[in-house]
């Protein structure tokens, strides 16, 4: 079997997306599978050279990467390119083997309802969100119901959806009850260099990765620094754009604990973990307590702490629970006692900090992007073994 993933992003977009999806498609080149990640071309640069120093992966033979220029009208840019071209590669592949092609653009859903009427092709949709049904939603703009009309039309005529939380896909197994499907969250990748605890616990360092939103509890972290920064607590934030950071750090200014709280917007992802591993004492994962938060986000943040073997601070969420387990502190949202004492009860205590730090660890191993790849797997194999078996 083949593996092709579709992603319209150009490749090095700064952010989660891009670099999750090519971490997705690495993991099952990793377990053996030929795969292929097709992707917008972005900035003209060395391939191979990217996936070692901009996205910190080992090359693999398996593994084929195809970057492809979109097209270009003004100011704007078309991902029609993308999927094209895909969609061809996906034919061509199908001629020496069974193709599983999984995506997450709901742009590229009408090509891949098409791509299953193949009998050597499968198509199968990661979600990242739930339009189905959109009572949850208070503000709804046209894009959602857009989403809704794709979902209803498009979802039921694939091979299977893939799920990152498991309320994600209750939710989708409600609406679209014969509709085959999995939930995995993304994965960690684990960090060679294990350093001990006690040098990490000394950094007193807080770090909070990712976009610089205020439903990510920006804003909550903000408040707390001017409490700990006394007690010798930095806070590191590794994220965001320029224009944002700018904003933030006349807010600390005003506040008069600028030399206790730092900012670096978006990196690639080998140097962010570089910097995690040089600075970080502890995670935050404070996430604001709101229905997309609580059943349809996979904090990556918290899969980048877990890599590092950090201890995790993170929202009484189910979905911070389902990654995390027992590897965090929970507390409520927006508790700014209880997230203090929790601070103590990591910074102070070197016993409980060695012993959060191993809980990281293990549940590290037990995420990672190669054992998501095996269950992603084991999960399309069953389900086409059924298929195959109801159509005999």
């Amino acid at each position: 079997m083949i593996f092709v993933w579709i992603n319209k992003q150009n490749w090095k977009t700064p952010g989660p997306i891009v670099n999750m999806t090519v971490h997705n498609a690495h993991s099952f080149s990793e377990i053996g599978f030929e795969t292929h990640l097709v992707v917008g071309n972005g900035e003209d640069s060395d391939t191979m050279t990217d996936l070692e120093q901009f996205y910190d992966l080992p090359l693999n033979s398996r593994f084929r990467i195809h970057r492809i220029p979109r097209w270009q009208v003004g100011k704007s840019a078309y991902s029609f390119s993308v999927f094209y071209q895909g969609l061809r590669l996906i034919l061509a592949l199908a001629k020496k083997d069974r193709v599983t092609v999984i995506s997450r653009n709901s742009g590229f859903l009408w090509f891949l309802v098409w791509l299953c009427r193949h009998p050597k092709i499968s198509g199968y949709y990661e979600l990242h969100d739930f339009y189905a049904d959109l009572s949850w939603v208070d503000q709804k703009k046209s894009g959602h119901y857009r989403e809704k009309i794709y979902e209803h039309l498009f979802l039921p005529r694939l091979d299977g959806l893939i799920c990152i939380t498991a309320a994600q896909q209750e939710r989708y197994g409600k609406v679209f009850p014969h509709l085959p499907s999995c939930a995995f969250p993304l994965g960690t990748k684990i960090r060679e260099e294990k350093q001990h605890p006690e040098e990490m616990r000394k950094r007193r360092t807080l770090l909070y990765v990712g976009h610089m939103h205020g439903e990510k509890g920006v804003d909550f972290l903000l408040r707390t620094a001017a409490h700990l920064a006394p007690q010798g607590i930095r806070m590191l934030f590794l994220g965001g754009k320029e224009k944002e950071i700018f904003e933030f750090r006349k807010k600390v200014r005003k506040q008069g604990i600028e030399n206790a709280v730092e900012f670096i917007p978006f990196l690639p992802p080998e140097q962010m973990h570089r910097i995690i591993a040089e600075k970080a004492g502890a995670g935050v994962v404070m996430l604001k307590d709101n229905y997309y938060n609580r059943y349809l986000t996979c904090p990556v943040k918290a899969l980048d702490y877990l890599s590092h073997g950090l201890p995790v601070i993170g929202s009484d969420l189910p979905s911070v629970r389902e990654v995390m387990a027992d590897a965090c502190l929970y507390i409520p949202p927006d508790d700014e006692k209880r997230f203090a004492s929790a601070v103590s009860e990591i910074f102070e205590n070197p016993e409980r900090y060695a012993e959060m730090v191993s809980k990281a660890r293990k549940r590290a191993e037990a995420i990672t992007w190669q054992k998501r790849a095996e269950g992603i797997t084991d999960f399309i194999l069953k389900n086409e073994t059924s298929c195959q078996g109801e159509s005999a």
